[in-house]
């Protein structure tokens, strides 16, 4: 997980208690995480550092739902960013457990993520067709696919047949969407 610099300076300045107060920053986080329960999305902040500091704490929030962090690989990188207080470790984990679902059905509803494709098998069967006279030998491809729900950790298996020349039409699309991507990437790069 990547995150720019001014997430990481913000995580350095919650760390410190005599910037932000421990009761400020128990208020700080109750508040982001009552975004996903309540219907009322506008939240009274103080300050515009409250904004940027919710701000990047929402990010961070998005990004671990995003890679399906587990407590610990939240924990390693918090202290990462520098952000070594363990109390204040503790209050985030347990909200975050505590919205984890409701965090990743907000997600699934807002975003244009889409599901994983994890892995794909296939198998060559042969079909016969038969009129009495004439035997006919028609390949028929299997494919189990192996996906991942987006923003969960639902693992569900496909499983479809089709002939050789919608296979080899499956793959040109397959192609043709590398493609897409890869000049989107090479265009973003471009940018940069």
């Amino acid at each position: 997980m990547e995150l720019n610099s001014e997430i990481e300076e913000d995580f350095r300045r919650l760390n410190d208690e005599t910037y932000l107060s421990e009761k400020n920053y128990n208020e700080l986080i109750e508040k982001i995480f009552s975004l996903f329960t309540s219907t009322n999305t506008n939240i009274q902040l103080s300050s515009s550092f409250d904004k940027h500091l919710l701000s990047s704490i929402l990010t961070f929030i998005f990004e671990c739902v995003k890679y399906d962090f587990d407590e610990t690989s939240i924990r390693s990188k918090l202290n990462d960013l520098q952000f070594t207080n363990t109390s204040r470790q503790d209050r985030f984990l347990n909200e975050y457990n505590k919205y984890l679902s409701i965090i990743q059905l907000y997600l699934k509803q807002k975003s244009i993520e889409h599901d994983r494709l994890l892995n794909i098998n296939w198998r060559l069967d042969l079909q016969l067709k038969t009129n009495y006279t004439d035997k006919l030998l028609e390949p028929i491809y299997t494919l189990n696919w192996t996906k991942r729900d987006k923003y969960t950790t639902n693992i569900d298996q496909i499983q479809f047949t089709c002939s050789q020349e919608n296979l080899q039409e499956l793959l040109e699309k397959f192609k043709d969407a590398q493609s897409v991507l890869h000049q989107m990437q090479y265009q973003q790069q471009a940018k940069k």
